[in-house]
């Protein structure tokens, strides 16, 4: 039984440390996540997600970054790019940390190499000097029949492919804690009023927080030259009642509270108006042109407002009451500021002035900073890959006679075999002169 165990553990080892198993996963990450790019996704546009054949919707391409199966393919590559880095940790460890110097010609690099002859002494005391000016790490080996060096310069680069890799399964971490973490949602409320966090309206992720928002004011300002400013809206946090944090936001200036951004989105005109019912006064705030309504508790009357076009400087609104489902309104009529309507014997209404209705995006993403931290491993990785490669040169000095011999040098070659090869050139040339 643990002879089997062992057997399918090391074969899914296997499996997963396969270059091959990770490019097709790529190769199908990308085509399906080019699919996505086609298929409307619920969450921009769910309109035109809802219009889309049912095949798409149960195979899961109109949510396709929270499909399961989409998650499960990030994963595998997940484990794939762990695993494979596992495996290479090793080799880059030793080629950076522990470095052997050769026992013998055949271990000084071949395709690249060069001899200098010399007295013994001389030169190693040359090569030594010149690896300090030089700034390279060494080790030397001092044996009875040689003696050898090994020495890297840059041996951090040795280690920009493997962050890289592993750059790749952080950002995928990342979307991940924001996947199943996170929310996005949206909701436009009037000056005045309160909405618990819950109540808002969500398009991704679930809302576990419990506290309320208050808006306190919304406006959109506009310069002396006639010109829009922004749109400003002050918001309140609310923890059992009591106000925790207050803050203005606008457009590029968000409010974050607890984890959770409020982004300013829209703007639209309303009015405030008081609702006067069995002697209890109650604030309403309707959206302009219809876009919101009043209903009487316990009662089947529809209130919509619009604001009243015009010159006059007391600002004024033109309301409807509907009844009902009915088509016609059976009220209809104008209202100035400070001005109270009776609606149908069954409340009074007083229209208290104008409101503004503020849009807000909220969001939350707790892996917000663990992308970053991948974006950085990502851009330090290919900085150490690409322009911070591992200088290796390695030699060993063979005796002709008791006071001379010869010194054989070698280098590394990596992607730049044209650079390295001057740099064995470089150290060959100082070396030479140093011991004339």
């Amino acid at each position: 039984m643990e002879e089997n165990s062992k057997d399918l553990s090391e074969r899914l080892w296997s499996a997963f440390s396969s270059m091959k198993l990770g490019l097709a996963l790529l190769g199908i990450i990308a085509f399906v996540a080019s699919i996505g790019t086609v298929v409307p996704q619920i969450e921009q546009a769910p309109e035109k997600a809802e219009a889309v054949s049912q095949i798409w919707k149960i195979m899961g391409f109109t949510h396709l970054y929270s499909a399961v199966w989409f998650r499960l393919l990030l994963g595998l590559l997940c484990i794939n790019l762990i695993v494979c880095s596992t495996q290479r940790f090793r080799g880059i460890y030793l080629r950076t940390f522990k470095l052997t110097p050769p026992s013998n010609l055949a271990k000084v690099p071949q395709k690249n190499r060069l001899v200098v002859q010399g007295e013994l002494s001389s030169l190693r005391e040359s090569v030594q000097e010149v690896l300090i000016q030089k700034r390279f790490r060494f080790t030397l080996s001092d044996q009875s029949d040689h003696w050898s060096f090994i020495a890297i310069k840059r041996r951090l680069g040795n280690w920009g492919s493997l962050i890289t890799h592993l750059s790749f399964v952080v950002l995928v971490v990342g979307a991940l804690l924001g996947s199943f973490l996170g929310f996005k949602g949206y909701f436009m409320e009037g000056a005045g009023t309160t909405i618990p966090i819950q109540a808002i309206e969500v398009s991704k992720g679930k809302v576990s927080e419990t506290f309320s928002v208050r808006i306190n004011s919304a406006e959109d300002r506009f310069l002396p030259n006639g010109e829009r400013d922004n749109w400003y809206t002050d918001m309140s946090v609310l923890e059992n009642g009591q106000e925790v944090a207050r803050k203005t936001l606008s457009v590029n200036h968000p409010f974050k509270y607890k984890g959770i951004t409020f982004y300013q989105a829209s703007f639209a005109n309303g009015a405030l108006f008081t609702a006067e019912m069995k002697g209890q006064k109650k604030p309403v705030v309707l959206r302009d042109q219809g876009q919101s309504y009043y209903q009487a508790p316990g009662t089947d009357l529809y209130l919509v407002t619009t604001l009243a076009r015009g010159s006059s400087e007391k600002p004024g609104v033109l309301y409807q009451v509907y009844k009902g489902t009915g088509a016609d309104p059976i009220q209809t009529g104008q209202l100035k500021a400070g001005e109270t309507i009776d609606v149908q014997g069954a409340y009074r209404l007083t229209f208290d002035g104008l409101a503004g209705f503020t849009g807000l995006q909220v969001k939350k993403d707790p892996g917000v900073a663990v992308i970053w931290l991948g974006c950085g491993l990502l851009l330090g990785g290919l900085l150490l890959a690409f322009y911070w490669q591992p200088l290796v040169i390695s030699g060993i000095i063979k005796s002709e006679n008791e006071k001379r011999g010869n010194l054989t040098v070698g280098v590394l070659t990596g992607k730049m075999t044209d650079s390295t090869r001057v740099a064995l050139e470089q150290f060959v040339s100082s070396v030479t002169k140093m011991i004339r």
